[in-house]
């Protein structure tokens, strides 16, 4: 049987975990951190995920990208209020799916937050010495439709 993780994407903090003698057991970071901010940080050097990110934020707030969960399936019209509280600027040639600019590049919030799903199968398959190739993943009650499909 190939090992399942959980993976809880949250909107501040994520993790990843996996079932061990019939408990539940969080895998922990390279620096024995639990949870992973939910921030990515775009340099010239590539994206940045986590603590580092999140440390870095208040250096460069234009370049950073959190909350990303709460863009998650959603259009211009169904994140206008919240539009003008996000220190990142958000595309207006996209109506339909929420682009989040970079540089010059977009990015979708399922982009964003495969980055941080990314960093976390990282930590699992250093902890646990395998590919990891199934994941559960979370996603609050109230997600609709749309908001579960660009999740998954």
């Amino acid at each position: 049987m190939s090992l399942v993780v959980g993976i809880d994407l949250g909107t501040t903090n994520s993790l990843v975990a996996y079932m061990d003698g019939g408990k539940p057991q969080v895998i922990p970071g390279p620096e024995g951190d639990r949870l992973l901010p939910s921030v990515v940080l775009f340099t010239p050097q590539g994206p940045v995920v986590g603590a580092e990110a999140k440390r870095r934020l208040l250096e460069d707030p234009r370049h950073g990208v959190y909350s990303v969960k709460r863009l998650m399936g959603k259009g211009l019209d169904d994140v206008a209020a919240e539009r003008a509280l996000l220190p990142y600027p958000i595309s207006d040639a996209h109506r339909e799916v929420v682009h989040i600019v970079m540089d010059g590049r977009d990015y979708t919030p399922p982009e964003v937050s495969a980055l941080i799903l990314r960093q976390l199968k990282q930590w699992a398959e250093a902890f646990l010495g395998e590919e990891v190739r199934n994941a559960v993943i979370t996603v609050p009650a109230y997600f609709n439709d749309s908001q579960r499909q660009a999740t998954k």
